[in-house]
């Protein structure tokens, strides 16, 4: 925060070309984040990553910067039409008139980067419990400082603002304003084919959107790892130990691990159940600093997970690995029951069926590119002893299954025959086979059964007893037994994959009536959080032409400010490709918050033109003037909120993969909308200036 504070700063100071202004503006920021602060708490809101994460100064101050910016062109303009430098009264008078003449563009544009906001307020699940908070600070904070920006800054520049006070650009902008009257010039002569260049990148930005993969979230970094190894099921524990131990020291042979723990089984809080053939590893890894350098370079976790991997899976066979991060491993058990990114669910009555069928897509998973860890959640079975009473002999010694049951139940379980009293201690006498003999077969064949008076009768004569192979486990959701195959992706976005590998096992492996697959884990979560947005977003944009509407009261007015929006997009979705993100909940929200920022630079730029208009300027000379006295706040909002949101880009923190996508996308967007809107909209203005009959709002 502290880094984008200076940011913000510095460019205000060099852009708005007066110090007073500048630091009136920057000291909104700190006012803001107070005020925030203390609306926060009664609302139950703690400060955390997501929170304060996406609070962005430039944002914050867009206001501001649009009044002060406003404010020190009424001082120069009013010192200059009396010849004089102003009084104390006319300062005051020059600040309020300036603030109420900017009132609407700028508060308007404020209100409508809350109110595309809304749709955020309606996610349900882990990105509701993730993003609401974020949405509520960023609502908090940008309604406060719409406060401050009408309230506390115009008092201050009533008293700091001098009455000598000149408008005097600095170099900087000179040179910007200089640059931009040739491309404006050059555009004005070729108005359709601006036109059509800006329709071409709304179509090229629409088209790469398509070509982006999807995830659900972007991976934290958590700094450790988690590997979940399973074992044969009919490993005993003492073989579990071994094989864990021999694991725990190839893990401990790479310079990056710190020291090594595992669990084995289920523990005593039996939360987690487990059988003695599977363990969690949980591998701390130490600081990033203290790794050594590899070839020149140090391994990304990506490359350290990968040779861990390959390192077990050659020097200790007949073990499998599903390798994971501790808060990731029990986030998808939490979503899904699983422990993996993605889960495809086999779902049948007959387990042998389902286990056919779960190796089967293991294989046509394993080929799609992108798949890590892949294997099959219910594989392998354990001998168990079965007895089958058979009634047709126990009707001819006129016995019963009861009789049977209560045999194996006493002898195998035993069964409590009474209590040994020593002094005031009580113990019970427990009745049942030996030891060594409850795992003898011929032992239990020959157990006597009591079928009727006197009559006594092998078990084995009464019943078949056998060894048989049988699953330790058997999983069912939403009553229905099922399997599943659990994948761990590297080096790839989730939805590219599944989408892939959804066709690779529909091709190739037909499944008989009564069993079906269900594709689970985090793309699950993506579509429903997808789907639930592409029903609000619409509905907060429809809002959102309806206020322009009421502001300007021209139809073609409001689809020209609303045609910096996807001007915007274009620019979102190329701060992805830079930055190699796919789409995400977390890029979704700063697509949200992209548009009410667009939004506000079309509302400044025509609010003036309709001033312009009014005031009798029409063609060239109403859209160029207007545009050049607008083009510093226009600039300044966006760089304000550029230099604010590319700290947040750059970090490498713990939280830095969910805040890089939905900088990325400000970032981009900010840029490519700025550029078009400053190009493209008064052209549009230009061209169709005798059905834009709006009104200046205020």
């Amino acid at each position: 925060m502290k880094k984008a504070f200076i940011i913000v700063t510095i460019i205000l100071l060099i852009l708005l070309g007066n110090i007073r202004a500048a630091l009136i503006t920057a000291v909104t920021i700190p006012l803001s984040l107070l005020a925030t602060f203390l609306v926060m708490k009664p609302l139950g809101i703690s400060g955390n990553l997501m929170s304060l994460g996406a609070l962005d100064f430039g944002i914050i101050v867009d206001g501001t910067v649009i009044v002060l910016d406003n404010c020190v062109r009424f001082l120069h303009d009013r010192a200059k039409s009396l010849g004089r430098n102003l009084n104390q009264e006319e300062i005051k008078k020059a600040v309020y008139e300036s603030t109420v003449e900017i009132r609407q563009a700028a508060g308007f544009g404020q209100f409508i980067i809350v109110m595309v906001f809304l749709p955020v307020f309606a996610l349900t699940g882990v990105e509701g419990k993730m993003f609401i908070p974020m949405a509520s600070t960023f609502a908090i904070a940008v309604l406060l400082a719409f406060v401050l920006s009408f309230t506390t800054a115009p008092a201050l520049a009533s008293i700091f603002l001098s009455g000598k006070t000149v408008d005097k650009e600095p170099k900087l902008m000179e040179w910007i304003r200089k640059a931009y009257i040739p491309f404006f010039e050059f555009a004005y002569k070729r108005k359709n084919l601006t036109m059509g260049l800006g329709l071409l990148s709304v179509a090229l930005g629409i088209g790469l959107f398509m070509t982006r993969g999807a995830e659900f979230l972007p991976q934290l970094s958590e700094g450790s790892f988690a590997f979940h190894m399973i074992r044969p099921v009919n490993a005993s524990l003492s073989q579990s130990v071994e094989f864990q131990r021999k694991t725990d020291k190839v893990v401990e042979t790479f310079p990056e691990v710190a020291h090594v723990f595992s669990r084995i089984g289920t523990s005593e809080v039996a939360t987690d159940p487990m059988g003695v053939n599977v363990s969690d590893t949980y591998i701390m890894l130490k600081s990033r600093d203290e790794w050594p350098k590899v070839d020149g370079k140090k391994r990304t976790f990506q490359e350290l997970t990968t040779l861990m991997v390959e390192k077990l899976e050659k020097e200790i066979p007949g073990q499998t690995y599903l390798a994971s991060q501790p808060i990731q491993m029990r986030f998808n058990e939490l979503l899904e029951g699983t422990r993996a990114d993605v889960a495809v669910k086999v779902f049948g009555p007959d387990l042998d069926k389902l286990v056919e069928f779960a190796k089967k897509t293991q294989e046509i998973v394993s080929q799609v590119r992108g798949a890590g860890d892949v294997e099959v959640d219910l594989a392998g079975t354990s001998p168990v002893l079965r007895i089958e009473p058979i009634e047709s002999k126990l009707s001819a010694y006129s016995g019963s299954v009861k009789n049977v049951l209560d045999t194996v139940s006493i002898a195998l379980g035993g069964q409590e025959a009474g209590f040994l009293y020593e002094g005031e201690r009580k113990f019970p006498i427990v009745v049942r086979l030996a030891n060594d003999l409850r795992s003898d077969l011929g032992t239990i064949k020959d157990l006597p059964v009591g079928v009727g008076p006197n009559v006594l009768v092998p078990l084995g004569k009464l019943s078949d007893i056998s060894f048989k192979e049988t699953y330790g486990s058997v999983n069912r959701e939403n009553s229905n037994r099922r399997t599943a195959v659990l994948i761990n992706l590297r080096g790839r976005d989730t939805e590219s994959f599944v989408l892939e590998a959804q066709k690779a096992v529909e091709s190739q492996l037909k499944l008989p009536d009564g069993y079906y697959l269900e594709w689970g884990g985090n793309f699950k979560n993506l579509e429903q959080a997808r789907s639930r947005l592409l029903i609000l977003a619409p509905i907060a944009l429809s809002l959102v032409l309806m206020m322009i509407y009421a502001a300007f009261g021209s139809v073609a007015q409001t689809f020209l400010i609303f045609a910096c929006i996807p001007m915007a997009l274009v620019g979102g979705v190329i701060g992805l490709i830079l930055n190699g993100l796919p789409f995400s909940i977390s890029a979704g929200i700063g697509f949200i918050a992209l548009s009410g920022i667009a939004v506000l630079n079309g509302v400044v730029l025509v609010n003036f033109f309709n001033k312009l208009k009014a005031e009798g300027k029409t063609g060239k000379d109403l859209v160029l003037s207007g545009t050049l006295v607008r083009l510093r706040p226009v600039l300044m909002t966006a760089l304000v909120a550029v230099f604010g949101f590319i700290p947040m880009m750059i970090s490498t923190g713990i939280g830095a993969e969910v805040q890089k996508p939905l900088a990325s996308v400000v970032i981009g967007g900010i840029i490519s909308s700025t550029l078009l809107t400053l190009i493209v909209l008064p052209i549009l203005f230009s061209r169709f200036e005798s059905r834009m009959k709006g009104r200046v709002a205020h």
